[in-house]
Formats: C-alpha cells, structure tokens, sequence
C-alpha cells in the first residue's frame, strides 16, 4: 500500500511521545490517554480487506512476529554484553521473552498488535457488514476491559490486544471513509477545536492507563472518546504540518522509521545512563528532555547501522538455502 505522509507525520510525532513518555515527563498522563490507542490507530488504518485471511495472518507474522523475536536476541544479547562488562552481575531469564523488561520492554507491543491485527482480520473476512465488524470489535474491547476491571491477565499481550481492538477497528473505518480527504479546511479546524476540547474534558479525569498491562480507567467510555478525539485532533495536525517542508520531513522521516525507534529507544536510555552516569530513579524533567533527544537521535543511528550490517534474515530464503545445501550433503 502507497505512503501516507499524513501517516508518516502523525507516526513521527507519535514516537517521539512515546519515548519522552519513558523518560521523566511533565505530562505523562495526559499523554498517555491516546498515545497507545494512536498507534493501533495507525496500524488499522492499513488494514487490507482484500487480502485472504491466511495471507494477513501470515503478512503480520512476517512482519511482527519474526522482527520481535530477532531484535529481542540481538538487544538482550548486546545488553549482557555490556551489563556484565560493566557490572558483572546479570542474567539471562527466558521468562522476558514473552513478558518483555527493560530494554526490550516497549517490544510488548509487536506481540499485542499482532494478536489485535489477527482478531480484527478474522471479524473483517467473515463478517462483511460495516456494523458487525463494529459491533464485534466493541464486544472485544468490553472483554478486554472487563479483563481488565477483574484482574484477569492472559499471556503474551492477548488481553491488551482485545482491549486495543477498537482502536484498530477505529482506524479502519477512517481510511474506508477517507475521513481525511472529505475534510476542507473550515471544517478541520472546526472538527480539530472540538475533539480537543473532548480530549481535555477527559485529561482532567482520572483516565490514566497501561495497554501494556491491560490497565484501563473506570471510566472507559469517556477514556474511548478522549483517545479517539485526541486521535483525530493528532491526525488534522499531521495534515496542517505538511504545509511545512521541512518540519514535515523530519516528521515524515521518523515516523518512517518508528519502529526502529520503537526497538532501539530503551537501549539507548541504558547506554545514556551508563555513559553519564546517571541513577534513572533520580532523572529530573530537563534530564528526560535531554535523554528524548540522546534516544531520538541515537536509535536511529544504532538502528540504520543495524539494518545495513545485520538484517533481519529472511526465513524463506533461510530455509531453501539450508534445504539445498541438506540434499548436496546427503549426495
């Protein structure tokens, strides 16, 4: 599917919310509202219906599943390597790979989305019907919140999955209604004044919330619709930046490459840190500007470096190599 630099602005502005969000930030509550939600947004937003079912699982996998498992090797491995350099004193338990901590802690969301892309495609194949898939999407999100409300955790990220799904779904229907491209000028900014005046309703309630835990706020309706208006707000914001040249590359250039910075942004605060010298427990606000800034800039480089020296193999070509250099041996 072709680049939507819209998109791309809306990706970049995102992750780098996310990564001051682990930092020590002034707002991190009032961000976190819809900075989660945005991204299961963003991904349903390419949703391919045309798709057979099978191909999407399997695209998702390719995309998802294979990235999480080889960057959660190479960043553990890099990161026993230099702990024990320095402090001699770390371990390896497998128990992090399905429940990822510290340097691999934000890869949670490579295991949420996928399992949140894989229900939404099987509601969308076998249910045509705009309301359905609605409807059966908003089921899945009140399951995944009432696991939520009981405590009830299930593994590898499904329960966050179930209760993102409305995001997913919500992104969806934004593109098939090219909401977007309807919108004029007048009624952006009239659209964009309104959803942000929803959004700051919900900011002064206790909305505070962690997919990654499946914690959601009491009051899930009102979180819904302050995550969504503050999603649209976000997205009309993205489509006035590109009025903007240069501000608009830089954007469109980092949400290019969000997940990089996704995988890579942790490490970079362990080696800022370490470098510096620096207790994460006594960061102050100007430290968790100055770390957003060091992890922007530092995970792309470690990032690009990364995908130049040491891609992520591809499993098709991986398997017919060993397969024929099996039969020559066996000759």
């Amino acid at each position: 599917m072709e680049r939507n630099k819209i998109i791309d602005i809306a990706k970049g502005i995102g992750i780098m919310l996310v990564v001051y969000t682990h930092t020590k930030c002034y707002a991190h509550d009032a961000i976190y509202i819809f900075i989660m939600p945005l991204f299961f947004t963003l991904s349903g937003y390419f949703f391919n219906e045309e798709r057979p079912l099978w191909d999407n699982i399997k695209v998702k996998f390719k995309t998802l599943i294979i990235p999480y498992c080889f960057y959660f090797i190479l960043l553990e491995s890099l990161f026993i390597i230099i702990h024990k350099f320095f402090y001699q004193n770390v371990y390896f338990n497998w128990e992090i790979f399905l429940k990822p901590y510290w340097v691999v802690g934000p890869m949670w969301f490579l295991l949420g989305l996928f399992f949140t892309s894989v229900f939404f495609a099987i509601i969308a194949k076998c249910f045509k019907n705009t309301y359905v898939i609605i409807a059966l999407s908003i089921l899945l999100g009140i399951i995944g919140y009432l696991l939520s409300i009981y405590k009830i955790s299930l593994p590898i990220y499904i329960d966050s999955a179930l209760s993102m799904i409305i995001f997913y779904c919500f992104g969806y229907f934004l593109r098939k209604f090219k909401f977007l491209d309807k919108l004029t000028t007048k009624s952006s900014i009239i659209i964009g004044i309104i959803c942000l005046a929803i959004y700051f309703i919900g900011v002064f309630f206790p909305l505070y919330n962690d997919p990654k835990l499946n914690k959601l706020p009491n009051s899930y309706l009102l979180f819904i619709i302050s995550a969504c208006s503050a999603i649209i707000a976000f997205l009309l914001l993205s489509k006035f930046l590109l009025r903007f040249r240069y501000i608009s590359n830089l954007f469109s250039f980092y949400g290019k490459e969000s997940l990089i910075v996704f995988i890579w942004h942790c490490f970079t605060f362990y080696l800022f840190y370490l470098l510096f010298s620096i207790d994460s427990k006594e960061l102050s606000y100007i430290g968790g500007f100055l770390i957003t800034i060091f992890a922007l800039i530092f995970s792309i480089i470690l990032g690009l470096i990364q995908q130049r020296y040491l891609p992520i193999p591809n499993l098709r070509e991986m398997y017919k190599y060993l397969k024929e250099e099996f039969s020559y041996l066996k000759r």
